[in-house]
């Protein structure tokens, strides 16, 4: 099932794609070889996965040693070639993942999203096409800012851009997908994915010379814990900030699971994403490496403890 949210959807074409930070605003030409410059948002190291190493035979697709950067057709480009997670998507699993685009992003489509085996890449070696979601096994976010599944269109966002992350949400759990654009969420595009018995995270591209880097992958196994985390996260306080406070030990394992598994609220509206503009990097989001500047650095039973003024709040990645 796709899902538009109406918020983001009218006037999608009215904004433009934007980079995370301002590492790249500068537009002169970097070889896809030294392509390490910029290393914002990339503070916690964190991958549970890495891109399989594609066939000896094909020159399509070239994978860094340590498998997280992968870089398109490095010569020219002929086609889609499509690259895929070395590790399956299991149910009853939160799943969260980030891709940094490194080059500037053109042509018929660069994506990120996720497929199952079936999805057949070879066919479109010498096609230039959107692969992911031109039939009902994949799921592709476009740098366009369309969402495609089963050959259908939904338009978004204003899309991604060298620069810009790309986050991927899967809760198999309840069997959704949710796409992020610098670390804002659009909302729940797609419903039913347990239908499928195993999926795979997945980035494809026609344009020569692209490339992509993973930053970022994680899982967590939905429990009742998990579960009681959504409720408190979604309660609202009685002082109207998005904060909560909660017990220490609590807090704690907020800190160090489940971060991301906190309900989001859908797409921004315009002007929202113009006053996170306007502020700059001043306003960057609760990750969880600022997390270990807020909390006491006291470890007692189980309990993080401040003896001067315990404050503990946990703050909702928005």
């Amino acid at each position: 099932m796709l899902i538009a949210p109406a918020n983001s959807r009218s006037r999608a074409n009215e904004r433009r794609a934007k980079p995370y930070c301002k590492c790249w605003n500068k537009k002169t030409p970097v070889l896809w070889k030294q392509l390490r410059a910029c290393s914002c948002g990339e503070d916690n190291d964190v991958t549970e996965w890495r891109w399989s190493t594609p066939d000896s035979s094909s020159s399509w697709v070239v994978i860094s040693e340590d498998r997280k950067q992968v870089t398109f057709h490095p010569f020219y480009s002929s086609g889609t070639a499509a690259a895929k997670g070395d590790t399956p998507l299991l149910h009853n699993y939160h799943y969260y993942w980030e891709v940094k685009i490194l080059t500037d992003t053109y042509g018929t489509d660069i994506m990120v999203g996720l497929g199952t085996n079936k999805v057949d890449t070879a066919e479109s070696q010498f096609k230039f096409t959107s692969l992911l979601g031109r039939d009902e096994e994949s799921y592709g976010l476009s740098y366009t800012g369309a969402v495609r599944h089963n050959a259908m269109v939904a338009q978004e966002s204003a899309g991604f851009c060298r620069g810009s992350i790309v986050g991927v949400r899967v809760d198999l759990w309840r069997g959704t997908l949710e796409f992020y654009l610098n670390r804002k969420p659009l909302g729940i595009s797609f419903y039913n994915l347990r239908r499928h018995q195993a999926l795979y995270p997945m980035v494809c591209s026609t344009a020569a010379q692209s490339s992509m880097r993973l930053i970022y992958a994680a899982s967590w196994r939905a429990s009742l814990l998990v579960d009681a985390a959504k409720v408190l996260a979604s309660s609202p306080p009685a002082d109207g900030d998005r904060r909560l406070r909660l017990p220490p030990g609590l807090w704690y394992t907020f800190r160090s699971q489940f971060w991301l598994t906190l309900p989001s609220e859908g797409g921004q509206s315009d002007d929202e994403s113009e006053k996170d503009e306007s502020a700059g990097t001043e306003a960057v989001k609760m990750t969880k490496s600022m997390l270990n500047e807020v909390v006491p650095d006291q470890f007692v039973n189980g309990y993080y403890v401040d003896s001067v003024e315990p404050d503990y709040r946990i703050v909702v990645w928005e």
